[in-house]
């Protein structure tokens, strides 16, 4: 038969434990409080410091945050050129196909069609090998 009887919490914990702990409760305890305001940097220095926490260490967070958000950004502009460029690889294909077959069954448009198209692969492994090293990065910091 199953023990029901509620478990003791937890006497010792990992530093890794600790940070999210103390993360769940930062977390829990400002959006129970229902600002509608953001916070200023003061105000998060302020509460960093009743943590015991430096302003050196709330400085590299603020970095990292910075640069993540740099990272994202230079994701999405690398997603929207690939997006954009396998579009246009599928109208000039297709419209190039379509004044093949009318002009004459030569088959031309298979050379430009496979020009591009190991031109627009390269672009897709290059997005696709900067969102492994980014997914890899992101592993390796948690």
């Amino acid at each position: 038969m199953a023990d029901t009887r509620p478990k003791a919490p937890p006497t010792h914990f990992t530093e890794r434990e600790a940070a999210e702990l103390i993360r769940e409760a930062s977390a829990h305890a400002l959006t129970s409080q229902a600002s509608e305001r953001p916070l200023t940097r003061e105000e998060v220095l302020a509460m960093a410091r009743e943590m015991g926490l430096s302003e050196a260490s709330v400085e590299v967070a603020l970095a990292a945050r910075g640069q993540k958000d740099q990272d994202r950004q230079k994701l999405r502009k690398d997603l929207l050129g690939l997006a954009t460029h396998g579009f246009s690889y599928t109208i000039v294909i297709g419209a190039l196909t379509l004044i093949d077959v009318l002009t004459g069954p030569s088959w031309w448009v298979v050379w430009p069609a496979i020009g591009w198209g190991i031109g627009l692969a390269f672009h897709a492994m290059g997005v696709t090998m900067t969102m492994a090293r980014r997914a890899l990065k992101v592993e390796d910091d948690e």
